[in-house]
C-alpha cells in the first residue's frame, strides 16, 4: 500500500483578489462589500458579490485590507497601508476617507485596564467618525448658497 503524502495548499494569488485590493488601494476610503462589488461590475469584472466578501476576508486575514463597523453597524474595507502594525483610523462619515492614526496612548491605557481587571489576551479597537475637511467645506458652502439674500 502506498501512502499519500497531503500537501497544504499553496496560497497563489487570486486575479480578482488583485483587482478587489486595487479598488480599496484606488478610492482610499472604507467602502462596503456591496460598494466595491459595483466598482468591479462598473469596470466590466465578472464578479458575485460571494466572491467579493471571501476575498476581502482573505486580505484582511493576510493584513492587506482592514475592517471597520460603521456607526450604522455596516462592515466597511479598505487599503492597509500599516500591516505590520495595530492601528486606528479616523474616517469621514459622509465620504468614508480615512486616515490611519497611530496613538500609542491607547495602547497604554489598554494596557493597564487589562492589569487592573486582570484580563489576558486583551484587544481592542477604535475608530474615530466624523466629518473631513472637503466634505465639511462642501457642505458649509451649500448651506450659504441655500440662504436667503437680505432685503434691504
Amino acid at each position: 500500500m502506498e501512502r499519500i503524502k497531503i500537501v497544504a495548499p499553496v496560497r497563489r494569488n487570486s486575479t480578482r483578489r488583485e483587482k478587489i485590493q486595487q479598488v480599496l488601494t484606488d478610492k482610499r476610503s472604507f467602502l462596503s462589500s456591496q460598494e466595491i462589488h459595483q466598482v468591479l461590475i462598473r469596470q466590466g469584472i465578472s464578479i458575485g458579490i460571494a466572491t467579493v466578501y471571501r476575498q476581502l476576508e482573505s486580505l484582511v486575514q493576510q493584513g492587506r485590507a482592514d475592517t471597520i463597523i460603521s456607526p450604522k453597524g455596516e462592515r466597511l474595507y479598505s487599503n492597509c497601508s500599516q500591516a505590520e502594525t495595530h492601528h486606528h483610523h479616523i474616517v469621514c462619515r459622509i465620504c468614508g476617507a480615512a486616515e490611519e492614526l497611530d496613538i500609542p496612548e491607547v495602547e497604554e491605557l489598554s494596557k493597564v485596564f487589562a492589569q487592573r481587571h486582570k484580563y489576558t489576551d486583551v484587544s481592542h479597537s477604535l475608530e474615530l467618525f466624523g466629518v473631513c475637511f472637503s466634505c465639511a467645506s462642501i457642505q458649509s458652502s451649500s448651506i450659504k448658497s441655500k440662504r436667503k439674500p437680505k432685503l434691504s
